[in-house]
């Protein structure tokens, strides 16, 4: 059994050890990685390529369209045909040919300054898409480091679970010296085993959250779920002031420049319908040429050719007042806009509030766990040598690791709670890109 518990320990060592020749991951390396090759930060690059192109001149109705129309026809006909002077003309399979064609050029010159409105609605349709890269990048960002975070989280809890195996170990050792020797019963050895047995159970869950943390990194980095890396690791956050977070951070957040575009595309589709009330005028010009020939008929040969101008004009008197509806229909939409921005400035703001106190209270935290780690370790250190002389049982050393056991994690939590808040802090005011 003593041989059984430390090859166990043993495998479990060397799948914690990373083998030579793994790449090298950071944390700015693995968020180049999925600004680069993440399918979701991906498509909304191509939407904003989309809105880019969409948004010209043409698209808005600002520039003249041409169209170039032609077209022959050929028929052939048993003819008969008689004038009132008694004369009959008549033939079988009589040729006859048509030859059409023209460009023609229509112009909206005016129509109540819509093309202007809709040439401004494009552009901020273009804003927006960027915004939607923007924060989708972010999103992304925040979700690589957030499970970077993890992982190095993991990697210490899966370290501090080796450091009691070997703690485990060395008393196994010793205890099963003492039972040998005749000096101690099988208690001490048995106690050991057990608690070997049960922190190993740890590590291979602990093993197995690491492992689904790196597939789940590699995806959201768009690389093979089956890529292993050495991770570097990321150090320590900063330590913000609130006053100075808060400078210019509504500016920067995309979240709510989003909702600032989506008052300005409902302020423009107010415009959109009250252009509605004025008319529409068309520049028309153009060229047309025709051509025909016939065998039989009163003509011959015809040919017509010249140009053609001329304006039209369209104007809407009543439409059973659907437009003043659609007025009153689209500034409703405008305060319903106003109203969401506001409610998401306030959610913002509390967001931003009680992200910052989770960051200060993170940080206290670890600095409470770190002198509660001392205290544990020196605690663990005295019951050990109590053990060794008899005066405490191996169920008292046990609770005494599991003291420093419990402390260290504790740690570990906070620490990645102090970075998870700064990320989001770092998100809420806009700097993730910066």
């Amino acid at each position: 059994m003593h041989n059984f518990c430390s090859w166990l320990y043993l495998l479990f060592t060397l799948l914690c050890i990373p083998l030579n020749g793994q790449d090298k991951l950071s944390v700015e390396k693995a968020v180049e990685n999925a600004l680069t090759n993440n399918f979701q930060v991906r498509v909304a690059r191509n939407n904003a390529l989309v809105q880019q192109t969409n948004n010209t001149a043409g698209n808005a109705g600002l520039l003249p369209e041409v169209n170039l129309n032609f077209g022959q026809n050929f028929n052939i006909n048993n003819t008969k045909q008689e004038f009132f002077s008694g004369d009959i003309r008549q033939g079988n399979n009589v040729n006859t040919s048509n030859l059409n064609s023209n460009i023609q050029l229509g112009w909206t010159v005016f129509d109540g300054l819509r093309m202007f409105i809709n040439r401004d609605r494009l552009a901020e349709l273009q804003s927006i898409g960027e915004l939607t890269l923007r924060f989708q990048m972010e999103s992304t960002i925040a979700q690589v480091m957030s499970l970077f975070f993890q992982i190095e989280q993991q990697q210490k809890r899966i370290e501090t679970i080796r450091e009691a195996i070997r703690f485990s170990q060395e008393r196994l050792q010793w205890v099963s010296v003492k039972f040998d020797a005749g000096t101690s019963s099988t208690l001490p050895v048995l106690q050991a085993r057990v608690d070997i047995n049960a922190d190993s159970s740890m590590l291979i869950g602990q093993l197995q959250i690491l492992k689904s943390l790196e597939i789940q990194l590699n995806q959201t980095m768009g690389l093979n779920p089956d890529a292993s890396f050495e991770y570097i690791p990321s150090g320590s956050v900063q330590s913000p002031e609130l006053t100075e977070l808060m400078v210019g951070a509504q500016e920067r957040n995309s979240w709510l420049q989003l909702a600032e575009k989506e008052i300005k595309l409902a302020e423009l589709n107010i415009k959109s319908w009250q252009s509605n009330k004025y008319p529409t005028v068309d520049i028309n010009a153009g060229y047309n040429f025709s051509r025909l020939q016939a065998e039989i008929g009163i003509l011959k040969f015809n040919q017509n050719a010249g140009v053609l101008f001329g304006l039209t004009g369209r104007w809407n008197l009543f439409n059973g007042w659907n437009n003043k509806r659609e007025i009153q229909v689209a500034r409703l939409g405008l305060e319903n806009s106003k109203l969401e921005k506001e409610s998401a400035i306030l959610e913002w703001k509390a967001n931003l509030l009680n992200t910052y106190q989770q960051f200060t209270t993170a940080k206290s935290r670890e600095k409470l766990e770190e002198s509660n780690i001392v205290l544990a370790k020196e605690n663990l250190n005295i019951s050990s040598e109590k053990l060794k002389s008899g005066t405490i049982t191996p169920i008292e050393v046990r609770q005494a690791q599991m003291n420093l056991i419990d402390a260290e994690f504790r740690k570990i939590s906070a620490s990645f709670d102090q970075k998870i808040s700064f990320l989001n802090l770092q998100q809420l005011t806009g700097k993730l890109l910066q």
